[in-house]
């Protein structure tokens, strides 16, 4: 049985040059078109698990909006002590929403930016995200 090797260099054509120069190119090709499906695949999961967080907070901002416009009301319909309180909790829950909203923004600007950014940096055309 006869044991193939490969040519020499120097024994190789042109046109077998040609079609391992093709090879070449459509390996990496194929690597560099999974690379970008990958960071994309991570990009997309810190956007669903920032975006969780962001209606958390868009939710908490509501019930605090709805609160002080209760707190409000109170107190423009009689200056009792339930107004103080309704102002509290509005304010403590929109105290919260803006903190949770600024911690998930933040995450989302880093997120986005380590899973497109690769070992070389940024991706080619401003792939960065700044926050």
């Amino acid at each position: 049985m006869a044991v193939l090797r490969a040519p020499e260099p120097s024994e190789e054509t042109v046109g077998a040059l040609v079609v391992r120069l093709r090879t070449d190119v459509e390996r990496i090709m194929r690597a560099e078109i999974a690379l970008f499906q990958l960071r994309l695949t991570a990009a997309l999961a810190v956007i669903k698990a920032a975006g969780i967080g962001l209606v958390a907070a868009l939710l908490l901002g509501a019930g605090g909006f709805g609160a002080v416009v209760a707190g409000g009301v109170l107190l423009l319909a009689a200056i009792i002590p339930a107004w103080i309180a309704a102002f509290a909790v509005g304010g403590g829950l929109l105290v919260v929403a803006a903190v949770v909203g600024a911690v998930e923004v933040r995450v989302l600007s880093r997120g986005l930016d380590e899973s497109l950014s690769g070992p070389d940096g940024p991706l080619p055309g401003g792939g960065m995200i700044r926050g």
